[in-house]
């Protein structure tokens, strides 16, 4: 789906004419959720009646209020899960402590969670607060909200509730939408006609100008696709927004030429190319500084750096290969994450960064694959980084790349301690090796350095071999030589757009 908006120059009488409808539609709205909360049966030509509806923008309130109430019960598992998880960490740190004070603080955070806990559980609707719940609380604090009274806050409170108003679009309906009507004028110019409720007027009508975007609408309208309408007012006026489905392109990238690997990092994005036999050929780093940035700063700089990565596979002529995140799980895993972790997944760098990529994907004819990315880093750092010359960064987007060709990345024992070398653990998932090796690695990073030759292999816990001992694969008395691959890719440095 794509949404393009713009702001609209109303007169008095089409502004004021919006503002009742969204009075109207907020009441309605509200209304019919409250019916849904006390369980009661709703009868829709009744409820038509009674705030002069049409079928369809019953439809509107309907479809607008379902949104609502499934996104805050996606919602609702994870933040059970995280509940639980900050009230076992906050038990573990009250059994540690010594001082009464601090036992007390953390029993008293310990019940309240729990109480939240139990609220979410044993509830099985969905709680709305109209107008959002910042400003309901921000009558109990006029001063620090630069309220003069409570009438001021009330004025803006019921502002707040009757600002936007959907229309709900169908392809069986004239130009896609029959409540509001859309007709082309010439470049970027369009009437716009909107149907209201009552019975003295029942249609406004007013010019909007898309200067992004038209060509598309144009498009939709001509091959008959449904379009669907929100209208939002704001301190600056009214904006409308027009959602369509994207229009079909076909895709100019083909897979079994190669792949583009992207591993999204803090700050700049890793790029790895293959070609068909899942070697690699180019890798770079893309910059993308989010630390700090307001929300429209953060957009411009996701998009600049997107049309870098789409630009390059577009060329290339291959598919691009990403993540296949939950992006659920990662919002709430914030107080256990590192701080860059933390600064990458608050600035919603991870879902803003997929949807503008599948956006700009999509119009340049490149097909965007997800890929399980468990073990990226790990096998990219202990395979290919040294091989290379990668980061370990650009080493995990060459892994996302092969995967997406669906080259299995065999892991080959040695006798470094970098690998569990056992018969026992090869019979078994690769990615279950990688994750005894990186134990081990850790293991023997933390154990105190002596003499090496009485340190213990890290992997089969056994005396190292001597010089003068037979080496695998050699004579006594000499030592295998160590393999050295030449990188035959270009590797670069930061690529800027």
């Amino acid at each position: 789906m794509r949404t393009y908006h713009t702001r609209l120059s109303l007169d008095a009488q089409a502004s004021s004419a919006l503002k009742e409808y969204a009075t109207l539609f907020g009441r309605a709205l509200r209304t019919l959720h409250a019916h849904r909360r006390r369980r009661l049966e709703i009868d829709k030509p009744e409820f038509m009646r009674r705030f002069d509806l049409t079928s369809r923008q019953y439809n509107a309130l309907k479809f607008t209020l379902d949104g609502m109430e499934s996104s805050i019960r996606e919602l609702r598992p994870g933040q059970i899960v995280d509940l639980q998880r900050r009230i076992d960490a906050a038990v573990r740190k009250r059994d540690n402590e010594s001082r009464p004070a601090k036992i007390h603080h953390l029993t008293r955070r310990v019940d309240s969670l729990r109480l939240r806990l139990k609220v979410l559980e044993s509830d099985a609707g969905v709680r709305l607060c109209f107008g959002s719940r910042k400003l309901f609380n921000a009558q109990h604090h006029l001063e620090e909200n630069a309220l003069g009274s409570h009438a001021e806050w009330r004025d803006a409170w019921t502002a707040k509730r009757s600002s936007q108003f959907f229309v709900l679009g169908s392809k069986d309906e004239s130009s896609g939408c029959q409540g509001c009507v859309l007709t082309h004028l010439g470049d970027d110019r369009f009437l716009v006609r909107l149907r209201l409720n009552g019975a003295i007027r029942r249609w406004v009508s007013f010019e909007a100008r898309f200067a992004w975007g038209a060509e598309h609408l144009v498009e939709a309208l001509r091959v008959k696709q449904a379009i669907s309408y929100r209208f939002l007012y704001d301190e600056k006026g009214w904006r409308i927004f027009a959602t369509t489905k994207a229009l079909d392109k076909p895709a100019q990238s083909r897979l079994a030429t190669g792949c583009v690997g992207v591993d999204l990092n803090v700050g700049f994005v890793a790029v790895s190319q293959t070609d068909r036999f899942g070697n690699l050929v180019d890798a770079f780093n893309v910059p993308l500084p989010l630390a700090g940035t307001s929300l429209h700063q953060a957009k411009t700089a996701i998009a600049e750096c997107v049309k870098v990565i789409v630009a390059h596979a577009a060329r290339a002529g291959k598919p691009l290969s990403i993540e296949r995140l939950d992006f659920a799980k990662k919002k709430v895993q914030l107080s256990y994450a590192s701080a860059g972790r933390q600064r990458m997944l608050s600035s919603f760098a991870y879902r803003a960064f997929e949807r503008i990529l599948l956006a700009r994907s999509h119009d340049a004819g490149v097909e965007v694959r997800r890929v399980n990315p468990a073990y990226s880093s790990k096998i990219g750092r202990q395979k290919y980084a040294r091989r290379y010359g990668l980061s370990v960064h650009l080493a995990a987007a060459l892994v996302l790349a092969r995967r997406a060709q669906r080259f299995r990345d065999r892991y080959v024992p040695s006798g470094r301690g970098h690998s569990l070398s056992t018969c026992k653990d090869r019979c078994g998932h690769v990615w279950a090796r990688v994750e005894g090796t990186q134990r081990l690695r850790k293991s023997a990073e933390r154990s105190p350095r002596g003499d090496p030759r009485e340190r213990t292999d890290a992997c089969t816990q056994r005396p190292r071999a001597s010089d003068q001992s037979v080496q695998p694969g050699g004579s006594p008395g000499r030592e295998s030589p160590a393999r050295h691959v030449r990188p035959t890719s270009r590797i670069t440095g930061f690529v800027g757009p």
